[in-house]
């Protein structure tokens, strides 16, 4: 009796210990980087999990002036065959912008493509 509960206790800590080791975590939400020929385009999102996301930009130009205007962004999910119609960002300030309420709907390889003043750019997230 004494060496079956000794099993199930060493059993039950091993299925803790894998779970925590191999349980998927979001990857930290920091900031995504690209570049076009003439403007940065900074994209943070608020959360590296699938489901509702919303997203911070910064847009400049390559002297690190606010760049404006209309910016569009487009989720795609090409692997899948998923993509998500243009979303046009809100303005928050001079070079910054907010998207709310994106549905990616579904963990993997996602890839944000930005478009402001025919400058175009294509920022990949991993969501888990």
């Amino acid at each position: 009796m004494k060496r079956s509960t000794t099993a199930v206790v060493a059993a039950v800590i091993a299925v803790v210990a894998a779970l925590l080791v191999l349980w998927p975590r979001g990857v930290e939400a920091r900031p995504h980087l690209a570049e076009s020929a003439q403007l940065r385009f900074e994209l943070t999102p608020a959360s590296t999990r699938s489901g509702s996301n919303s997203f911070d930009l910064r847009i400049t130009d390559r002297s690190g002036n606010a760049a404006d205007g209309d910016v569009t962004v487009e989720p795609a999910m090409p692997q899948m065959g998923h993509a998500l119609a243009p979303i046009t960002a809100a303005p928050r300030a001079p070079g910054r912008y907010e998207v709310a309420g994106v549905d990616l709907f579904m963990a993997g390889q996602w890839e944000i493509t930005l478009s402001l003043r025919g400058e175009r750019v294509v920022i990949p997230l991993l969501l888990t």
